[in-house]
């Protein structure tokens, strides 16, 4: 028996036998799907309403609702993650958050600051770096665009939330079920797979940034670290895209796409962010012991049910008041 459970291994606390894992992520596939085919339903419905004609270039009603629907089905992710980790796993819900079953919004706060100024960098380098400053501006009406932007600031959080429940929460504990380096490669793999093939070098920096992420998940024990980067970086691109009138035209590229230059910067952004957390994780255990997040989860055996339940110490529920 596990004592004590790192976060990649908490869906073991619930109904673990070896087929569970991908029974789970069958329904989580199934379940997403189903949601998002009814957001889409949804939306076409509320464009004939409206009397909105369908643009043929679009697969709802232009460019700008598709891309709006797309950031809201991703979103779904965090609803159906955690339904399915509670019904079929038949563990807590909020093990999927982190090893305390909540966010630690203490500890989110401190990670957002990072990845809101290792974003900003990341942005700056690419600027310097892809363009001399003649593109990137404002060419779409500024009350649009400030519009769009208090939409994005909703959006685009739920969005990079959304991946990273079923990214590194729901894959990186189904398959750490097995072991740890099964879930950090497994669940790294599916996470670029979705952005697409892209270029070569696209393709392993996304591969080595979601790893960078799974490991600062399992070491801060929740998904608070891996949440703040990713709103951050899309949402300072989404932001940029809009600016320019981006989400108005069709774009099938991703992150997968991106070339070799920018890649090596995205990369570095990581490592960049790994750094700033292992020592903000140092400040924040000498100066404000009360922020610092556990990375493990004490685990007891229940002898009436044939499952793990979990159990805090009263030193941990300590730590996270």
């Amino acid at each position: 028996m596990e004592n004590e459970l790192t976060y990649e291994r908490l869906a073991r606390l619930g109904f673990h036998r070896w087929w569970t894992p991908p029974a789970a992520v069958l329904a989580v596939s199934l379940v997403a799907v189903a949601t998002a085919f009814g957001l889409v339903f949804v939306a076409l419905i509320v464009m004939a309403a409206l009397g909105r004609p369908i643009d043929d270039s679009a697969s709802i009603g232009s460019p700008l609702v598709d891309n709006i629907v797309a950031l809201a089905s991703l979103a779904l992710f965090i609803p159906v993650t955690l339904g399915v980790a509670r019904v079929v796993q038949r563990r807590p819900a909020g093990t999927l958050h982190s090893v305390a079953g909540r966010l630690r919004w203490r500890w989110f706060a401190v990670c957002g600051c990072l990845a809101v100024a290792v974003a900003a960098l990341i942005m700056v380098a690419l600027v310097l770096v892809y363009d001399d400053g003649t593109e990137l501006r404002l060419t779409i009406d500024p009350w649009r665009f400030l519009g769009l932007t208090l939409l994005l600031i909703v959006l685009v959080p739920l969005q990079a939330a959304g991946e990273e429940y079923v990214a590194r929460g729901f894959l990186l504990q189904a398959l750490g079920a097995y072991h740890r380096w099964v879930g950090i490669i497994g669940s790294a793999l599916a996470f670029t797979l979705l952005h697409g093939l892209g270029t070569w070098s696209g393709f392993v920096a996304l591969f080595v940034g979601a790893i960078i992420w799974a490991l600062l998940v399992i070491r801060t024990g929740g998904l608070e670290v891996s949440i703040a980067a990713h709103a951050a970086t899309n949402l300072f691109a989404f932001v940029a895209s809009a600016a320019t009138g981006g989400l108005d035209v069709v774009d099938d590229t991703s992150a997968a796409d991106a070339p070799l230059g920018a890649t090596l910067i995205l990369l570095g952004g990581d490592l960049t962010y790994m750094a700033c957390v292992l020592v903000a994780l140092h400040l924040v255990a000498r100066h404000r012991p009360q922020w610092m997040p556990a990375n493990r989860r004490v685990a007891r055996m229940v002898a009436d049910a044939p499952q793990y339940a979990p159990q805090a110490t009263a030193t941990e529920d300590a730590t996270f008041r």
